[in-house]
């Protein structure tokens, strides 16, 4: 299931694609907050565990 797709325009731009500069990638479980949370939190399913099995990232070489 595809989340999230950036086309690169090719502009050079780092607001339409930041993928030239350094950066870090963030795995993260958030939970509740103004998004996710607005409906309200089921707390019946807390504690929750949240599983990376692996990572991979690529490079051009």
């Amino acid at each position: 299931m595809e989340y999230f797709r950036f086309n690169n325009d090719g502009a050079g731009n780092k607001e339409t694609w930041p993928f030239n500069v350094p950066f870090y990638l963030k795995l993260n479980l958030a939970w509740g907050g103004n998004w996710g949370g607005a409906q309200g939190v089921d707390e019946s399913k807390l504690p929750a565990t949240y599983e990376i099995d692996y990572v991979r990232v690529y490079q051009k070489k």
